[in-house]
Order: C-alpha cells, then structure tokens, then sequence
C-alpha cells in the first residue's frame, strides 16, 4: 500500500503535463503559394494609376472656404477658388514620376519578401521550439504548493 501512494500521486502529477496538447509550429505559405500581386510589376502599375488619380482629385480639393471658417471670417472670391494645389504649389507632374520611380523599389521589395519567407518561417519554427523549451519548466497557476 505504502509503494501504491507515491505512483499513485506521481501519475496524478503527471495527469496535467500529459495532457497538455504541443503547439503546431508556424508554417507560412510557400512561394509557390504567395499572391502573385506580391511578385508580379502588373498590379503595382495598376496601384500607382490609381494613386495618380486619387493625388489628382486630392490636389483639385477646395480648402479656401474651410480656411475662412478656421479663421472665423467670411468667405471671400478668392477663397472659394482657392484648392491644395494653389494652397501648396505641388506640381502634379513631379508626384506621377515620383510614383514612378517608386513601383520598381515596391516589385523589388515584393521579391525580396518572397524570397526571405522559408529562412523566416524557419527562424519562427526555431524560435518557437525555444521557447516551448524555455517554458517547460515555469509552475503552473493551478499546480499545488509544497
């Protein structure tokens, strides 16, 4: 009977350890399995002509009467033809090519992405197994004191 209680108290000890379910690691998609807009030059080009029109319709704004009221006088002529164009002087020609020059640095940064995903779902799954390992032995909340 004395030889019965320590197993007895061993396996309801262990009971909790046992059931704990181990963490699926991190898989990330393959490259192969990557939306192609993060590798393909196609859908930046058709994200840098929306961005175009939408600086366009952005620079067009009326802000003159908006100012007026800030200010908290009344609205002049020159208010109401004042817009963030004329308010700011940009030049819509330098924000198109600067979104030009930007779409091969995004396709770029895409491929790079796509090519850096197997070191870091590898570096996520190591990481993980470290600090399940680290974890292993922390007490529980519930786990009775001695």
């Amino acid at each position: 009977m004395r030889t019965l209680l320590p197993l007895v108290i061993l396996a309801a000890v262990a009971t909790p350890a046992a059931a704990q379910v181990a963490p699926r690691p991190y898989e990330a998609p393959r490259q192969s399995e990557l939306p192609p807009e993060i590798t393909d030059g196609r859908m930046v080009d058709q994200i840098g002509s929306m961005v175009g029109a939408l600086t366009k319709a952005l620079l067009d704004l009326p802000v003159g009467e908006l100012e007026a009221a800030v200010e908290n006088r009344p609205v002049t002529r020159a208010d109401r033809g004042r817009t963030v164009r004329s308010v700011t002087g940009t030049d819509e020609r330098e924000i198109t090519s600067s979104i030009e020059q930007g779409k091969g640095t995004v396709v770029a940064g895409g491929r790079a992405v796509a090519r850096s995903l197997p070191v870091i779902r590898e570096a996520l799954n190591k990481a993980g197994e470290e600090i399940e390992r680290a974890t292993a032995n922390i007490p529980q909340p519930g786990y009775p004191r001695r």
